[in-house]
C-alpha cells in the first residue's frame, strides 16, 4: 500500500470507479428521474387548484436529503463483504485518495446529477401545468417570491445541513458494515434528541425566562433598567462560531472517516 498522495493516481482511481460502476450509476439516474416524475405527477394531481412553486422546492429539499443520505450510506458497502472488502483495500491507492474518490461521486457528482434531474423534471412539469391552467379556468400557479423571505430564505441553511448529514451517513457506512442507513439514522436521531434535551435545560440553568441564539443569551431580570441581562461573545468570536457551525461539520466527518478507513480491517 502506497502512502504518498498522487493526483495522477487519484484521477485513474476516479476513472476506474466510473467504468466499474457505470451500469449502477446509469440505472440510479433513471430511477431518480422516475421517482421525481412520480412525485411531481402526484403534486400536480392533488395540490390544485392553486399550485405554489414553493412546494416544488420542498420536494427538492426532501428528496435531496433522503436520496443523498441513502446514496452516502452505500458508499462503503463493499467493506461489509469479505471478498469485495479485501479487493477494495488492496487497490494500489492511499486511503485519502479512496476517500476523495468516494466523496467526489457520493457528494459532488450525486448533488450535481440530482439538481439536473430535478431541474429537468420540474421544467417539464411546470410547462405541462401552465398549459393545463390555460385550458382549465379556476386553476392558478403562484411563483415563489424569492430566496430572501420565508422558505426560500431557509433553503441555503438546509443545503448546509444536507452536506453535514450526508457526510455523517458517509461516516456511518464505514463504521456500520450492515444496515448502515438504519443504524446511522438511529444514532443521528439519538444525538439530536440529546442535543434537544440539553437545550431544554438552558432555562433551568439560568433560572428564569431566557431567550438565546448561537452566540448570546438574554435573561429577563426586573431589577435592571432595561429588564434583562445580555450575555454575548465578541463579534469576531460570533462570526467564527457561525461559520464553524455552518461549514465545519462535513470536513470534520470526512476527517473522522479517513482515520476510520486507515484502521479498517476485513
Amino acid at each position: 500500500m502506497t502512502s504518498t498522495f498522487s493526483f495522477s493516481r487519484l484521477g485513474k482511481l476516479i476513472t476506474k470507479q466510473l467504468f466499474e460502476n457505470s451500469r449502477l450509476y446509469i440505472f440510479s439516474v433513471l430511477a431518480l428521474f422516475g421517482l421525481l416524475a412520480l412525485i411531481f405527477a402526484f403534486w400536480i394531481g392533488v395540490d390544485g387548484p392553486t399550485y405554489h412553486e414553493e412546494a416544488t422546492y420542498i420536494i427538492f429539499i426532501f428528496g435531496l436529503f433522503i436520496a443523498g443520505s441513502i446514496f452516502a450510506s452505500m458508499a462503503f458497502n463493499m467493506l461489509g463483504s469479505k471478498d469485495k472488502g479485501i479487493y477494495w483495500l488492496s487497490v494500489p491507492a492511499t486511503h485519502l485518495e479512496k476517500l476523495i474518490c468516494t466523496i467526489f461521486y457520493s457528494t459532488i457528482v450525486f448533488t450535481i446529477v440530482y439538481c439536473l434531474c430535478f431541474y429537468i423534471v420540474k421544467s417539464i412539469s411546470i410547462a405541462f401545468l401552465q398549459n393545463y391552467i390555460k385550458t382549465h379556468p379556476g386553476n392558478s400557479y403562484i411563483p415563489m417570491a424569492g430566496f430572501e423571505n420565508g422558505f426560500g430564505a431557509a433553503i441555503k441553511y438546509l443545503i448546509y445541513a444536507y452536506f453535514a448529514i450526508q457526510s455523517l451517513y458517509l461516516l456511518g457506512s464505514v463504521y456500520f458494515s450492515r444496515y448502515s442507513f438504519i443504524v446511522t439514522t438511529v444514532a443521528g436521531a439519538l444525538l439530536i434528541f440529546a442535543f434537544g434535551f440539553y437545550i431544554s435545560t438552558i432555562d433551568d440553568m439560568f433560572g428564569g425566562s431566557v431567550g438565546w441564539d448561537l452566540v448570546s443569551i438574554k435573561k429577563a431580570d426586573d431589577s435592571v433598567d432595561n429588564g434583562y441581562f445580555l450575555y454575548s461573545v465578541s463579534p469576531t468570536v460570533a462570526k467564527i462560531f457561525k461559520y464553524t457551525v455552518q461549514f465545519a461539520w462535513a470536513p470534520l466527518f470526512w476527517i473522522v472517516t479517513w482515520f476510520r478507513l486507515r484502521e479498517k480491517q476485513i
